[in-house]
């Protein structure tokens, strides 16, 4: 297998490129890891678990009678 410098330089350049990258992404922390704790909110018989429907909202908030 015969490989040339140009082909040598092409993977180093490229090797280093993504090395400097994935440095910088860690350290601006862009990168969510999944560290964090998920909380899943507990849901009882008195929870609404309705989604609020905003035409009527907004009757409500201006008085109108939206029927």
């Amino acid at each position: 297998m015969n490989m040339s410098y140009e082909m040598l330089g092409i993977i180093a350049t490229f090797v280093i490129l993504g090395s400097v990258l994935a440095v910088t992404g860690v350290a601006t922390s862009d990168f969510d890891l999944g560290t964090d704790d998920v909380r899943i909110p507990n849901i009882t018989s008195s929870t609404s678990t309705a989604q609020p429907n905003g035409f009527y909202e907004w009757c409500y908030q201006f008085e109108r009678d939206c029927k």
